[in-house]
């Protein structure tokens, strides 16, 4: 290759750092992102080579030694992804072409989900609170399969109501894919959405806010649903999957919906129910 990487380590780490910044990625992908090529590069020098004389071979390398160590395929698939966009910041996006990466078949365990009785035990309980913010966050979560660092990065802007007819959708961004997608509302959304943003008083630009009128953190969601509900945000996530999938719901759209890269995740959700309980 004629192109090289100039400077050190850490000027390399932080010129891929300005590069994230200018595509907007969040402070926490950033450094994600740098902490995962900051472990390639420390691999790199353990095997006599350098990340300022990158080769397509030392990618497919890596990817190899990964395998070897039998890293997750999904762990595999999102360091290559970070990889690759390294190598599209210094301009080299062909360094990546063609690397091979494990075909395995994965062993997936069915996800747990809310059992019937279940969701009708959260429903009685949202019904019961008198925090109208705290009932459109477990509604968001259910009837969207939103992640919570998801859910928490959601403006008003993103959300489009028309509570006359009772539709509405809502604007997923997820940092750490580069994406957007767009979900459909539920009738049911529909309304508790309306309710909480009819009763806000501020001008925040944050869809969910936390008791001291900040953007609500992913520790204080996960806290109140632990609390008050007895669940977890990755359940909800889990039963709006498996309820898209038992309703015959193509897995391609249910991957889109879920924001699923690899449609092999969402045919977890296949799995039988009985698969999930004891």
């Amino acid at each position: 290759m004629d192109k090289k990487c100039a400077g050190t380590t850490k000027d390399i780490l932080d010129s891929f750092a300005v590069y994230l910044s200018h595509k907007g990625r969040s402070e926490n992908t950033i450094k994600t992102y740098c902490g995962v090529i900051e472990s390639y590069a420390n691999w790199l020098d353990g095997n006599q080579k350098a990340i300022q004389n990158l080769t397509k071979q030392d990618i497919q390398s890596y990817i190899d030694y990964l395998e070897s160590e039998n890293r997750s395929v999904s762990t595999i698939n999102k360091i290559f992804n970070t990889i690759n966009t390294f190598v599209k910041s210094i301009d080299l996006p062909e360094m990546t072409d063609n690397v091979n990466r494990s075909q395995k078949k994965i062993d997936y365990v069915a996800p747990e989900v809310l059992r019937e009785e279940e969701l009708h035990a959260l429903l009685k309980r949202a019904k019961a609170d008198s925090s109208k913010r705290n009932v459109a966050i477990v509604y968001t979560l259910l009837y969207t399969g939103v992640r919570v660092s998801e859910l928490c990065m959601l403006n008003k802007e993103d959300i489009q109501l028309n509570y006359k007819s009772q539709t509405g959708q809502i604007k997923v961004r997820n940092e750490t894919q580069g994406n957007e997608r767009i979900i459909p509302l539920t009738k049911e959304l529909v309304h508790k959405l309306h309710e909480y943003l009819t009763s806000r008083q501020d001008d925040c630009d944050a869809l969910f806010l936390s008791n001291y009128q900040k953007r609500i953190a992913a520790r204080t969601v996960q806290h109140m649903l632990k609390e008050e509900y007895g669940v977890y945000p990755h359940k909800l996530r889990h039963t709006f999957c498996f309820d898209l999938v038992q309703k015959g719901v193509d897995l391609s759209i249910v991957a889109q919906l879920s924001g699923h890269s690899d449609v092999n995740v969402t045919k977890q959700y296949m799995l039988d129910i009985n698969d999930t309980v004891n």
